[in-house]
């Protein structure tokens, strides 16, 4: 079962070392059944993910093809990115989800929601 903690909706704030500048739509759902749901700041987005311990492994993704303006397209591109190379996922003592890659580089960070 994954780890509780990840479990929920988080608004994402950073995606391969860059901050979201537009953080109105960003956000990813981790389901306790395996699903990741969520939007990457112009379309929305969906994959089957596994996490045992703090091995996260995304499974291809899918989304919607919207046309965005250039800003929120390159934004949208780090964070599908990040999914895309994630191999860890944790919510450390700081509070924030983070991803990282197999090497150990934070790709990733996110708040958790307001419900």
């Amino acid at each position: 079962a994954p780890d509780p903690a990840v479990l929920g909706r988080w608004v994402i704030e950073q995606a391969r070392s860059a901050p979201l500048t537009d953080k109105r739509q960003a956000h990813l759902v981790f389901g306790a059944d395996g699903t990741l749901s969520g939007h990457g700041s112009c379309n929305t987005l969906r994959a089957r993910y596994t996490l045992a311990g703090q091995a996260l492994k995304i499974d291809a993704i899918a989304t919607t093809r919207m046309a965005c303006g250039e800003a929120l397209m390159e934004q949208e591109d780090r964070v599908l990115t990040a999914l895309e190379r994630a191999a860890r996922a944790a919510v450390p003592a700081h509070g924030f989800l983070t991803l990282w890659d197999a090497d150990g580089a934070v790709l990733l960070r996110a708040s958790r929601a307001e419900p």
